[in-house]
């Protein structure tokens, strides 16, 4: 005997036709989620979206991206919120390009874990596992592609140790020189008109003895 076939109501009656259910036990929930993709908002984010997407994680935290996508009433996906809050709008996100220091250790770091780009972030403060991934992308293996290997073989692993890290090292180097004369140049300064404001006031000082 055939197992009658369930109604929108609950009730079973041979020939009727089965609900369609969503995932909270609402029907009509397939229908409402292709409304919901049709409305969705694509390309660039505007200025008016990131300043939601921040107020919003500034009054509620991050939470569940979905959830959050509807509650902002952003036409986004969880999943585009999400990347747009980490990349760019986060508050310690670093801007500029990747430093000789950061280049060593993501090359340090893969040898290690591979292309763990998000394990890799976790040891560069301010950095995304996608910009990671981007100058590993454009960087290591445009170099690979020169030395006509691939970036996780054995040749192109020595080539970096040997010439690339070298390099990379050197270049360290001399960013640390010049920031600390930076530096000196700036305390050296400051000392400079330090001494000219206690100057200054030692001869307002005698001015002023010498009108009594």
């Amino acid at each position: 005997m055939a197992e009658p076939q369930r109604t929108r109501s609950g009730s079973s009656s041979p020939g009727a036709p089965v609900a369609l259910d969503d995932d909270h036990g609402q029907p009509g929930g397939a229908a409402q989620d292709q409304e919901e993709q049709l409305e969705l908002r694509r390309g660039p984010w505007t200025v008016d979206e990131d300043l939601t997407l921040v107020n919003y994680i500034a009054c509620h935290g991050e939470g569940r991206w979905n959830s959050l996508a509807r509650a902002t009433g952003l036409k986004r996906t969880g999943k585009s919120c999400r990347l747009r809050w980490l990349n760019y709008l986060r508050p310690d996100v670093r801007r500029g390009n990747i430093t000789a220091d950061e280049q060593l250790l993501i090359l340090d770091l893969h040898t290690r874990w591979g292309n763990r780009w998000s394990k890799i972030a976790q040891h560069l403060p301010g950095r995304t596992d996608n910009e990671i991934k981007n100058y590993w992308r454009t960087r290591v293996q445009k170099h690979a592609k020169q030395l006509n290997c691939d970036a996780n073989s054995k040749r192109f692993k020595d080539s970096m140790r040997y010439l690339l890290m070298p390099h990379l090292v050197d270049a360290a180097a001399r960013r640390r020189r010049l920031v600390q004369a930076q530096h000196h140049q700036h305390a050296a300064a400051a000392h400079g008109l330090s001494a000219i404001g206690m100057v200054s006031s030692s001869d307002s000082f005698a001015t002023t003895a010498e009108s009594y």
